[in-house]
């Protein structure tokens, strides 16, 4: 009886030491919902304002270049696209709840298209863009292919665009404009208040359910796929056995890839540290995470971020042709990258309790 007293005793001495820096859910003294809203109120839902705001302007670009095309009105709706474009940077890691189940990113930022597909589409006048056959003829970069025609000088170009092309560029625009909407009303507390179900104290823990498992997962699968792989991989050749493709780069026909890239590693930044408010930062300090070497892990992603950031200032535009004369720079940056996805796949998941649920065959 006496033995079994002391195994109850040890068993309940274990538990009580190993809760304290459980990091599941409410089990720990961190403050989840304090985080969740200030993510919620000051970075994701300002961001999609602000996407929905820029898409609006630059629908309204396209328009007026549509109905009076002039050297100003293209540039206009060049500045337009450059701007809806950053914006959507900022949205870019929060691609879950409203944005998942309504597909923004798909409608928005497919890249590379299929320029014979676009082509083709004006030339018959019967499309329809909302269907997942024309994902890869409408969003940023076939914006982007209308607006900036390889080889040609605006003057050029503004005689060889047609109506049918401006009517096209004009429903891309629409149907960007309308999905960046309705995404931001579902997001908004006066609208369909998925805020208040993000920020919710049901929404708290680590499962795949929870508001902390939706963006561990959602922020890991961007930043692997369109961010590292998107941005840097694929265009340099990680995945083509060293062979360049260079019409892969976001903003291809526009030239400012290296700019999108890094105000895309900014937001991310942002995020982790919370805009200097509670972050995931403050998350792994809380619950005392460390790397599998016993590091520091906020200490250690945030060295990683910093490393990754000057890598990425050796970039510069267009893109294309610094992989041509330098590629070995560019993929330096992409070495940065892979540190970084392990740490926030591997330690910081790991350390959180979040289970990644998407599927991959990088081998982080």
């Amino acid at each position: 009886m006496r033995l079994l007293t002391l195994v109850f005793l040890a068993l309940a001495m274990l538990t009580s030491c190993t809760s304290d820096k459980d990091p599941f859910g409410k089990m720990n003294d961190f403050d989840q919902g304090q985080m969740l809203e200030n993510l919620a109120n000051n970075l994701i839902v300002p961001s999609y304002l602000g996407l929905r705001d820029h898409t609006k302007s630059l629908k309204e670009a396209i328009a007026a270049y549509r109905s009076a095309p002039t050297v100003e009105t293209l540039t206009a709706a060049r500045e337009a696209l450059k701007s809806a474009r950053l914006a959507w940077q900022q949205c870019s890691p929060y691609q879950f709840g409203p944005s998942e189940s309504n597909g923004l990113a798909g409608i928005l930022n497919i890249y590379p298209v299929d320029t014979l597909k676009i082509n083709r589409n004006i030339q018959s006048g019967a499309y329809d863009l909302t269907t997942l056959a024309n994902a890869d003829a409408r969003g940023f970069q076939t914006l982007g292919y209308l607006l900036y025609r390889p080889g040609l000088s605006d003057e050029e170009l503004i005689s060889a665009t047609l109506a049918p092309d401006r009517l096209y560029a004009d429903q891309v625009a629409l149907l960007m404009e309308e999905a960046s909407l309705t995404v931001y009303d579902q997001w908004a507390p006066e609208g369909g208040n998925y805020i208040g179900t993000f920020t919710s104290e049901d929404a708290y823990g680590v499962n795949v359910g929870s508001s902390v498992g939706k963006l561990i997962n959602a922020m890991n699968l961007d930043f692997e796929r369109n961010t590292r792989d998107g941005k840097i991989g694929i265009p340099v050749g990680i995945r083509s056995l060293g062979e360049p493709i260079f019409h892969a780069c976001e903003a291809y026909y526009a030239g400012y890839s290296v700019e999108l890239f890094k105000a895309s590693i900014a937001a991310y930044y942002t995020l982790y540290k919370g805009a200097e408010d509670v972050g995931l930062d403050d998350y792994l300090q809380a619950i005392e995470a460390t790397t599998t070497q016993n590091e520091d892990l906020s200490v250690r992603i945030d060295t990683q971020f910093k490393a990754l950031i000057e890598a990425g200032n050796m970039l510069e535009d267009p893109l294309p042709a610094q992989i041509a004369n330098d590629q070995v720079t560019v993929q330096a940056v992409f070495a940065e990258m892979q540190r970084l996805a392990v740490l926030f796949k591997t330690d910081m998941a790991s350390s959180l309790g979040v289970v990644i649920t998407y599927q991959d065959n990088d081998g982080d």
